[in-house]
């Protein structure tokens, strides 16, 4: 850990156990020295809600921070309030530090894994359409599109999250687990079948979160995800024609993908087991990464406009193409 620095210095922490190999010092004071201004992003490397760790966010000096596992929801009871991101999914990953105009600033805790996931999606469909200006608000209309998650656990509430913002519903769960799928906040969600995905009146799905361990599968159970996974992956899909799509009475509605869209969370490797599945049927694959930067960015753009919500996280401008090009490139040349 790094103590608060010295008079007119921001300080931002990277809260949790274990980080020692964390990227996000290297991302966040990458873009910390572009923008100017004396900020630092550090380790505070701790297993519970300690008293050091709440002196550290209630500090003067303290600018934001992320928050990783295990305390994403341990951190909820000391903040000031969490954003409907983190209420949907019962975590947080990070603390906003909002202005308040006749007292002191408000601790705000949200969940950017959300808007990673949302935005890496968003930016694969602007490739695939790029005549097209695609808002960060839009959605599908109701029933044009189905969205699936591999996986059933904290990465997979961001995951649902995510696309049902997107406007695609159901949201079909492939999981090793069925106690994980079963549980309460899947109450409004469905368990996946190939046979109800088959019919016709079922909605096509468009898009699939993987968030499951990136190693090969080796019991019966994890088989048997990597079984169902190729049924749907070979489910038929017709390609719309290249045009742009009106507009609907709630906001701009999504075009439909050329090639569906495959996120794997997993990225190390950067091609798992499961995206070589996934590419080897003809679906575009995102690597984790994306993900990651996109949830950095978030950060980032909430951390400098003191505002926790998703149209400021998702707003290219703020930090300008230039610095998140660099940003990305940096961790993109990382390596696994």
């Amino acid at each position: 850990m790094t103590n608060p620095s010295p008079e007119n210095h921001t300080f931002y922490r990277l809260y949790g156990f274990p980080i020692a190999h964390s990227a996000s010092p290297a991302f966040h004071n990458h873009i910390f020295n572009q923008l100017g201004g004396n900020k630092h992003y550090s380790l505070f490397s701790t297993s519970k809600v300690i008293p050091g760790m709440l002196e550290d966010i209630r500090n003067e000096s303290f600018g934001g921070s992320s928050v990783t596992m295990p305390l994403k929801t341990a951190i909820i009871p000391y903040l000031d309030g969490i954003s409907p991101e983190s209420e949907a999914s019962g975590a947080v990953n990070t603390i906003v530090k909002v202005p308040t105009p006749d007292g002191p600033a408000k601790l705000i805790g949200t969940n950017t894994d959300i808007l990673g996931i949302q935005n890496a999606l968003l930016n694969q469909l602007r490739s695939q359409h790029p005549e097209l200006s695609i808002s960060s608000r839009a959605s599908y209309p109701k029933g044009v599109g189905a969205g699936v998650v591999f996986g059933g656990g904290a990465t997979t509430r961001s995951a649902v999250y995510a696309l049902t913002k997107l406007g695609l519903h159901p949201i079909y769960l492939v999981n090793r687990d069925p106690g994980e799928v079963k549980a309460g906040w899947y109450c409004s969600l469905f368990l996946f079948s190939t046979y109800m995905l088959s019919r016709s009146s079922s909605p096509r799905v468009l898009m699939i979160v993987g968030a499951i361990p990136a190693i090969p599968p080796v019991t019966k159970a994890e088989r048997m995800v990597y079984t169902v996974a190729s049924a749907l992956l070979t489910l038929p899909y017709t390609p719309p024609p290249h045009s742009p799509v009106p507009s609907t009475e709630v906001g701009e509605s999504l075009p439909l993908p050329m090639k569906r869209l495959f996120l794997e969370m997993a990225y190390k490797p950067r091609i798992t087991p499961m995206l070589k599945v996934a590419l080897a049927h003809g679906w575009d694959g995102i690597d984790g990464t994306n993900a990651v930067v996109e949830q950095g960015f978030a950060q980032q753009r909430m951390w400098l406009k003191g505002d926790p919500s998703a149209d400021v996280g998702s707003d290219p401008a703020i930090l300008g193409p230039t610095i998140e090009r660099r940003a990305r490139d940096l961790i993109t040349n990382m390596g696994e």
